[in-house]
């Protein structure tokens, strides 16, 4: 990203201050300021690491593919936390209405593509109904915030600065979908619509991300939500680059390579929020508040 804020190239090429990281640490002072700072996001992301593990304790018999279940709670955690936040600022300031619709048409895809068949659920006992339950919630959850925007509090909401053009979104998405897409529920609807969800959401960060640039200022929760869905995509990534074979179908000489192009485009999304995370890491590094990641002074 260009310009001259936070999201901008790194002034210092050099990785994450660790010595900034360790002078926190090491001072309790300091330390008990940091915690000060990021006590919201301390707590939130608390009660998701909790909740993390009563999940993992009690719904899941530790099989790698509980890594998709996993990567479904972050991302979930993160759309609950964004309606927590308008709801209760009454104002959906900073939040890209179209990349809300964006995810509320990946979760239609991917629900229709795990409810009915199990091709693509985990192995893990989670994948017996709790993560089809949390991509469920998801969806729900992504619903209520475009009705936030749209509806309850529309006023709030600048068009001028949510520009990202839809085009660029959905029918490449789609159309990569038709062309490389998977058959492990061995039904082609459900196939492409499990692996246009997949590509879709890969860009669909790309609306928030252009927001936060045309607005020169970001709100902490939007940072935080960017923040744990690129830790689900992580995940997720982490999950298929161990198993993308499985994907592959020698049957067709397009389908061959089914498994790499999942990998490419999931990868790309790392890609894209590379920066991102970088500053974001920054940011919580030296013990700045996360709202300053477009001011470069601060990072």
């Amino acid at each position: 990203f260009g310009g001259s804020g936070c999201l901008a190239p790194p002034r210092d090429p050099a990785m994450v201050d660790f010595n900034a990281v360790k002078a926190i640490v090491q001072d309790p002072e300091k330390l008990k300021a940091w915690a000060l700072a990021h006590q919201d996001a301390l707590k939130a992301w608390g009660g998701l690491c909790f909740g993390v593990i009563v999940v993992f304790w009690f719904f899941s018999d530790g099989d790698f593919s509980f890594l998709l279940t996993l990567a479904s709670l972050i991302s979930m955690f993160g759309f609950l936390m964004v309606a927590v936040k308008v709801s209760s600022s009454k104002s959906c300031k900073g939040v890209s209405l179209i990349m809300s619709e964006a995810y509320v048409v990946v979760s239609v895809c991917r629900l229709c593509s795990i409810i009915p068949y199990e091709g693509y659920l985990p192995y893990d006992k989670s994948g017996d109904w709790l993560y089809q339950t949390v991509e469920a919630v998801t969806f729900c959850l992504a619903g209520s915030i475009v009705y936030l925007i749209r509806v309850q509090f529309a006023e709030t909401y600048d068009p001028t600065l949510d520009t990202f053009k839809r085009v660029y979104l959905f029918p490449p998405a789609l159309v990569l979908a038709v062309l490389f897409h998977p058959s492990l529920n061995a039904f082609m609807p459900a196939d492409i619509c499990w692996t246009f969800a997949l590509y879709l959401e890969s860009i669909t960060v790309l609306p928030q991300l252009v927001l936060f640039q045309k607005a020169a200022e970001v709100e902490d929760f939007t940072v935080h939500f960017l923040a744990g869905q690129a830790l689900s995509k992580l995940l997720s990534f982490l999950f298929w680059v161990s198993s993308f074979t499985e994907l592959n179908d020698d049957s067709s000489h397009l389908k061959s390579y089914v498994g790499y192009w999942v990998i490419i485009m999931q990868l790309l999304q790392l890609v894209i929020m590379g920066d991102f995370i970088y500053q974001y890491i920054r940011c919580l590094s030296k013990g700045v508040s996360v709202s300053n990641i477009l001011s470069s002074e601060m990072v």
